[in-house]
């Protein structure tokens, strides 16, 4: 089912309006349908019965008969049947002499359909079933949508809302007292309540507990990373870290602790006891998880600028080496042109100058930064006295682990000396100093070792915090062994992978072997040149055609200005995207407005306020409200995907591109230099975030997600092929060289699909097969024979098991990148994976040399991905605010939004593009060339006001968007300009 039909179900009358497409959709009968319908007696019946059928198959509900019928309608069936369509506005006077005739009408409808009532039975399991949801995703907004969803997809006739909300009402019921039974008996009564109270008192200078252990770091430094330390040794004093039962997932305490956070302490004092402890309880342990991610990941940026900082103070004293060369050049010359120095002279003279330049032997610049970090002697031991208080653990024996167990003791001794008897080996780099005479100067190297190894045990996941989320241990982030086990044939079979590695294997190498024959041919004919490198002829640039110039001029010649507040509602009556962000119709014309202010304040860089002095009706409060209502990035993905489908919809985007080719890139918003997840952008050294988008060759944002700036996107890009349902399957993602590694790859390709990275760097551009593999001689000098079948075989059922992992949900792509990155270096699992990506990265590569059409698409789409950021710009001006960066779901928000707000204007353009084609085809008789219609993009931003006055017009829209109140007189606002 598509995400506009959604607003349909459960509907109780026709709408007033009705699109064409809306009409061929909903009221085209099948031979079979009209065989039914001709079999009924009288012209009238006939259209009643067509009439029963199309609304059954629009809401999945029977037609009240008391209600008007559009006349559109009545003249849509009336073709369709071949009859003169009634006069008659509703069904009133056909079946009130006859009420049985209804029912029976009814009945051949849904029979017709494959629809039946509701069965006990089918009640249960539907209570089943949505507990089944709630359980992996508790949420309560879209599962009304949902339910009505699972109905029409299983036939089951959809019940009136007052059923169905009592269904997840009890459903939620049960979750939530198993759920409070379950943390009763693993921390007992009295302390589940005396954790409620806390969370309102008053904590010292911080206001109440709840609020200051909600609040985010002010900025990365080491005073909040102590305020951090503060909170988890708070709630380590009143037990949140010990006996966390595992059926109370991560899922269920992000959404109670939300729950509880985003209600006043004073409030919740009043509500039912069992959801009070419940939400407290998960609250606590939501603040536990929160800030030791917080705090570890602080600890990372810590240790890196730690570095840099020490490396730019060796810098600033160091030796200048081309100072030393001219240096020694001057001497030389000093020397060759002195007149009083004979030619033996000479000779001993550069000699001499000669031997000093050569005994100079300086400390390397690596070395002088560590020398240069145990010089400051408190710094590590400060940080690390509080981290070994953290309960870090290792599935094994780890170095870290024992060396953090060391420093505990020593700092408990007050030691400032590392005992002779301590054989911890933490890396070559620090072994002469910790092994050395000077045992002060061996224990300022240990903590040192122990920081940098701890940074990366932390990131591949050999070392792990067991109250975290992003660095839980690695049996909580994959699937569970006995799980694995007893359901291994499903999972393979749902990703569609052999499980014998030699299956998969044996024909990615025949390919293998027919790519470097192909490549072979495509040297000797000279379209590729090889020497120690592959250099290729570069791409031509598209001539200027002054017909499709001509073209464009002509499709954009009609296309009207735009308002943004109008292009919304218009896409909006079409799409009734309003409807999914609410769950339900609005019930008002403020409530529409709301939705739209909550939108443009997430998706601009406009405040509540802002909106408010905009559109005068609205106050900044309620824009608040609204906003915390709908900030929810699935709603809004959801929202975006049915502009998306809509834009898709017209004919003119099937010229645009291939259906199975998206891009995905990276964008920078900027924001305030003090919001803790910002980092600097490279390019335009500003605080930023990063906002990530995945885009559709046929245009248009089908993913989206917020990141934190420089670090690999890989991830980031497989998530969203992974998560997205906005289009059909992906089939290539075309990335730049910072989205792909080579575990990426293939992990890509045993989720269904291929990665496609844009090299920038010759060393990646080398091929990678077999050991002892057959190379053509042309080819050797670019080729490396390193692929290891036999490891590939060793792990392909853990590997397997990891892209099940992700693609289950029970890690994401980020996460899972994020483990198997350079720093997993050494594990079986990530060095497999590597030679798995290997191969398929030759193979990509050999088709990229070869192929320039092939080449010239992925230039193609990874172009569209940058013209729709050059869209967000315009949307996005300035710097998002700062109460939108403290936490990822109020980013995640901005990011939905925005992309929601660019799939609008896109669709807004898309709509009067096909118009003007139609208008073109229409007066010339002939078929515009889809070569000329794929140059010309939805884009256009010429003649579109996207700031002003907000004048949202919703009279003229409101027959689509509120259909309940379209005959009641709506009073417009004067609105006030920007």
């Amino acid at each position: 089912m598509e995400h506009w039909q959604v607003t349909y179900l459960g509907i109780r009358q026709i709408p007033r309006e009705l699109t064409e497409f809306e009409l061929v959709t909903f009221f085209t009968f099948s031979a079979r349908e009209r065989a039914l319908i001709d079999a009924r007696r009288g012209n009238l019946y006939r259209l009643a019965v067509a009439l029963h059928i199309g609304f059954l198959r629009m809401s999945g509900r029977t037609l009240d008969a008391y209600k008007q019928i559009p006349k559109a309608l009545w003249d849509h069936l009336g073709t369709q049947l071949a009859l003169d369509p009634p006069d008659m506005g509703t069904l009133r006077t056909l079946y009130e002499t006859r009420a049985r005739t209804l029912v029976d009408h009814q009945v051949i409808a849904y029979q017709s359909l494959g629809f039946s009532p509701m069965a006990e039975h089918q009640r249960r399991y539907v209570v089943r079933w949505l507990k089944e949801r709630l359980a992996g995703r508790p949420e309560r907004g879209e599962l009304l949508h949902e339910l009505k969803r699972w109905l029409y997809e299983h036939r089951i006739l959809i019940a009136h809302d007052r059923l169905l909300k009592r269904l997840i009402v009890q459903a939620v019921q049960g979750i939530e007292i198993a759920l409070t039974g379950t943390l009763e008996r693993a921390f007992t009564t009295s302390t589940l309540d005396h954790w409620g109270h806390l969370l309102s008192r008053t904590d010292g200078e911080h206001g109440s507990l709840q609020e200051w252990l909600w609040a985010v770091p002010l900025r990365n430094s080491t005073h909040q990373m102590g305020e951090i330390f503060t909170k988890v040794d708070r709630l380590y004093a009143i037990g949140v870290h010990t006996r966390w039962p595992a059926d109370c997932n991560d899922a269920m305490v992000r959404h109670y602790a939300r729950r509880c956070a985003n209600r006043p302490p004073s409030v919740s004092k009043r509500i039912q006891m069992q959801s009070r402890r419940l939400e407290a309880a998960c609250f606590t342990r939501y603040a536990l998880c929160a800030a030791t991610d917080q705090l570890l990941g602080m600890l990372r940026h810590w240790i890196q600028k730690t570095v840099n900082d020490a490396a730019r103070a060796i810098d600033a004293v160091r030796p200048d080496l081309k100072a030393r060369i001219r240096d020694f050049a001057t001497a030389v010359k000093t020397a060759a042109v002195d007149p009083t120095l004979s030619r033996e002279q000479l000779s001993d003279k550069l000699c001499e100058l000669a031997d000093r330049a050569l005994d100079q032997h300086p400390p390397s610049r690596r070395s002088l930064v560590r020398a240069h970090l145990m010089a400051k002697r408190g710094q590590a031991r400060a940080m690390l006295a509080r981290l070994v208080r953290l309960p870090f653990e290792a599935q094994t024996a780890h170095p870290v682990i024992d060396a953090l167990e060391v420093l505990c003791g020593l700092y408990a001794r007050k030691a400032y000396t590392l005992p002779d008897r301590v054989t911890i080996r933490l890396g070559r780099a620090w072994r002469e100093a910790i092994d050395g005479y000077d045992r002060y100067k061996a224990l300022l190297a240990f903590e040192w070792a122990t920081l940098f190894a701890l940074r990366i045990a932390l990131r591949n996941g050999s070392v792990y915090v067991e109250h975290s989320f992003a660095f839980r241990s690695q049996a909580r982030m994959l699937i569970p062994p006995d799980e694995w086990s007893a359901k291994r044939n499903h999972y393979y079979g749902h990703l569609k992978l052999p499980q014998d590695p030699k299956e998969f294997l044996e024909p990615l190498l025949k390919h293998l072997d027919q790519g470097l024959a192909v490549l072979k041919d495509a040297t000797l004919r000279g379209d590729v040149r090889i020497d120690t490198a592959v250099h290729l002829a570069p791409l031509l640039a598209q001539n200027k055609d002054a017909a499709l110039e001509q073209l464009r001029r002509a499709v954009f010649a009609s296309h009207p200005g735009g308002q943004l507040p109008e292009i919304i509602l218009e896409i909006d009556s079409a799409t009734r995207f309003s409807w999914l962000l609410l769950g339900r119709e609005p019930r008002s014309r403020s409530e529409l407005l709301l939705v739209y202010a909550a939108v443009l304040a997430h998706g601009t860089s406009l405040s509540a306020a802002d909106i408010s002095r905009m559109v005068p009706e609205l106050s900044p409060a309620a824009i608040r409200q609204m906003m915390n209502r709908i900030a929810d990035e699935r709603k809004l993905r959801q929202a975006a995907d049915a502009v998306l489908e809509f834009m898709l919809r017209h004919p003119i985007a099937a010229h645009w591109g291939r259906a199975d080719l998206a891009s995905s890139d990276m964008m920078s918003l900027e924001t305030t230099r003090t919001v803790w997840q910002a980092r600097a952008d490279p390019r335009r050294r500003t605080a930023s975030i990063g906002m990530y988008t995945h885009v559709l060759d046929r245009w248009g944002i089908f993913y989206d997600q917020p990141i934190v700036l420089n670090e690999r996107q890989a991830g980031a890009a497989i998530e969203g092929v992974v998560r997205q349902s906005g289009t059909s399957d992906v089939a290539q993602l075309a990335v730049d060289t910072h989205g792909f590694t080579d575990f990426a790859m293939g992990l890509a390709r045993a989720l269904g699909f291929d990665l496609c990275p844009r090299l920038a760097h010759l060393r990646d551009r080398r091929l990678h097969v077999p050991q002892h593999h057959a190379v053509p001689a042309e080819l050797v000098a670019v080729t490396d024979c390193d692929v290891r079948l036999d490891l590939i075989e060793s792990i392909w059922d853990e590997f397997v098991r990891v892209a099940a992992s992700i693609q289950s949900g029970c890690c994401t792509a980020v996460e899972a990148l994020t483990r198997f990155g350079a720093a997993a270096r050494g594990q079986p699992v990530y060095d497999g994976g590597v030679h798995v990506g290997r191969l398929f990265r030759t193979i990509f590569l050999i088709d990229y040399f070869t192929n320039p059409a092939f080449r010239s698409e992925l230039q193609h789409v990874l172009n569209r991905g940058e013209a729709v950021h050059t869209v967000q710009r315009a949307i996005h001006i300035g710097k998002i605010p700062s109460e939108l960066t403290k936490h990822h779901d109020s980013l995640a928000a901005v990011s939905s939004s925005l992309a929601l707000l660019t799939n609008a204007v896109m669709a807004w353009n898309t709509m009067h593009m096909q118009r003007a084609v139609d208008q073109i085809e229409a007066m010339s008789g002939d078929a515009l060339q889809a070569v000329a219609l794929r140059r010309i993009a939805p884009t256009h931003l010429e003649g579109i006001n996207l700031r002003g006055t907000f004048d949202f017009p919703i009279a003229r829209y409101a027959d689509r968007v509120l259909p309940s109140m379209a005959g009641m007189p709506v009073i417009p606002h004067q609105q006030q300009s920007a």
